[in-house]
């Protein structure tokens, strides 16, 4: 479905025919869709390698964050997958590895949501909403070309199971709820590492641990991208 190119060059590229697939496969268009004000960003210096910012935000005028559901597409084999049926998104390419099913699938969306959502929701500066208002900003993650080794390792025999891990392109897009403007986006390539003191969520166990922590800190990232920002808005 896309034509296979290196990872350091593809990022922006990636992200966006996967953020145009999303919209393709959204019924109606409305605020939430974030297609309108990419050409408005400007790179700027963060803690992820692509920082974009609309320089005219006025971030000080939000205080409330809802984050949307995560899109996730994964690099393997097979079909593609649709969107409102799995809650994911595949596309072609070779040598990659199996992708994860059914109940492995959904422990690793919820994971990722989970550690997103806990994050966010320990700053400060901002009160996480299931709505959108005039001072809500929407947090849309997407996470692409996702390898993973879960099912590879999955089910196999042993007293200690053996952590999963994964890499994929992380990225996050801040929305207007209201006008449905895209205000920034920010993100990178990452792959995950051992997880050291982190502790798994009491669904998951233990083998999930590298995944958790891979997410949590990519959203504490975030949090702190917000922090800044809004810091040098209100300044």
């Amino acid at each position: 479905m896309l034509e296979v190119l290196t990872l350091k060059k593809t990022f922006i590229l990636v992200l966006a025919m996967a953020l145009m697939v999303s919209s393709s496969l959204a019924k109606t268009p409305g605020p939430s869709s974030g297609s309108e004000g990419l050409d408005e960003l400007t790179k700027q210096k963060g803690v992820f390698k692509t920082t974009l910012i609309n320089p005219d935000a006025n971030f000080s005028s939000y205080s409330k964050l809802f984050p949307k559901r995560v899109l996730l597409q994964f690099r393997g084999p097979g079909p593609e997958q649709d969107e409102s049926t799995t809650g994911s998104l595949l596309r072609k390419r070779s040598k990659a590895s199996a992708i994860p099913k059914g109940e492995e699938l959904t422990t690793f969306r919820q994971i990722i949501s989970d550690a997103f959502t806990n994050e966010l929701g320990s700053c400060d500066l901002f009160e996480l909403v299931e709505e959108g208002g005039p001072d809500t900003l929407y947090v849309r993650a997407t996470v692409t070309d996702i390898v993973t080794d879960i099912a590879a390792k999955s089910g196999k025999s042993g007293k200690t199971p053996k952590p999963y891990s994964v890499q994929g392109n992380i990225a996050f897009d801040l929305i207007d709820a209201e006008t449905g403007l895209l205000l920034a986006r920010v993100g990178e390539n990452r792959k995950s590492r051992k997880a050291g003191d982190s502790v798994t969520p009491p669904y998951a166990g233990a083998e999930w641990v590298n995944i958790w922590s891979w997410a949590e800190k990519a959203a504490a990232d975030l949090r702190q991208e917000l922090e800044r920002i809004l810091s040098e808005g209100r300044g």
